[in-house]
């Protein structure tokens, strides 16, 4: 019961995030450029409703993604966010980005990986690391999300390091996220206070780094980076900082190979598919009027706006 109230909170997660993405980024693509990056783009956007609610949205994925960290394992909660690219499908294709048979084919991909996923999680434990393996680790992390702030001119919202630096931001969150998870099954108050305020930081990091990156990147480029380093780095580091060791079978470690490789597979396919729009049309902000894409479309007309 609990693994299945795990399952349920973290896609309906997975569905707020999706939606909310494609309402920060419809705002976000209306700033200038020269705001990527700098706190002053929080300013400007915060005065928009529909940004707002896009945020609302997201709020209500963290909470419900704490909720499921409180009943499944993180190896298991972390790749069922990866659903978000499913619902962020209609999202895309709202914004006029193309959605043919490469990300139709992709998403097929994500959703037959997370159940393998689902099927070979270890059971969920409500302890963590401490001492130095912790602490190098998290360090590691924030210097990779902090790195693109170093970024000057133009690479500032259109570097790949952008969105990469945003999706190393939100898995910090995201085992922020658990440690807090189990600080509250514990009872360890200061512990919760501490890793509340890293995952505050973590996340408006990540928000940062995502909202410059869709001012110049379609949707469906950034979303599946941000959501391939959300997933493959909290499971990559969950033996080592969260305890959750994969008990030794032959099937199970087929299982898991095949679910991380079809989900991550998934998402850098749909983040490899040409947007519907140039750049040029991004920035000037027609990208945003949707229209339909066939299948059959050539890479040429397909970006044309």
């Amino acid at each position: 019961m609990h693994l299945l109230l795990g399952v349920l909170a973290a896609l309906g997660a997975s569905a707020f995030y999706a939606v909310g993405i494609g309402l920060q980024a419809f705002e976000a693509r209306a700033e200038s450029h020269e705001h990527a990056l700098r706190f002053g783009l929080f300013r400007r956007l915060v005065r928009r409703p529909r940004w707002l609610a896009g945020t609302a949205l997201g709020l209500a994925g963290w909470i419900l993604q704490a909720v499921a960290l409180t009943q499944a394992p993180l190896t298991l909660v972390q790749p069922l966010l990866g659903a978000s690219l499913v619902f962020l499908l209609p999202v895309s294709a709202r914004l006029g980005e193309r959605v043919g048979r490469t990300e139709r084919l992709a998403v097929v991909a994500v959703a037959a990986g997370i159940p393998l996923l689902a099927l070979t999680a270890p059971a969920r434990e409500s302890t963590h690391a401490e001492g130095a393996r912790l602490w190098v680790a998290l360090a590691a992390l924030a210097a990779v999300s902090l790195a693109p702030l170093a970024l000057r001119g133009a690479a500032r919202s259109a570097s790949v390091l952008v969105p990469v630096g945003a999706g190393v931001a939100y898995s910090l969150d995201g085992l922020a996220t658990k440690f807090a998870s189990d600080d509250w099954t514990h009872r360890l108050w200061l512990g919760l206070l501490f890793w509340a305020a890293a995952m505050g930081a973590a996340s408006a990091l990540g928000t940062l780094g995502e909202m410059s990156a869709l001012q110049r990147r379609p949707v469906a480029h950034v979303a599946p980076v941000v959501f391939a380093l959300t997933t493959f780095v909290p499971v990559g580091l969950a033996p080592l900082l969260a305890r959750e060791w994969w008990p030794h079978s032959a099937a199970r470690d087929v299982g898991i190979v095949i679910g991380l490789a079809a989900t991550g597979l998934g998402a850098l396919a749909l983040a490899r598919v040409a947007p519907l729009a140039s750049a040029s049309s991004l920035e000037s902000g027609t990208a945003r009027i949707p229209r339909p894409a066939s299948d059959d479309a050539s890479p040429a007309t397909a970006r044309l706006p």
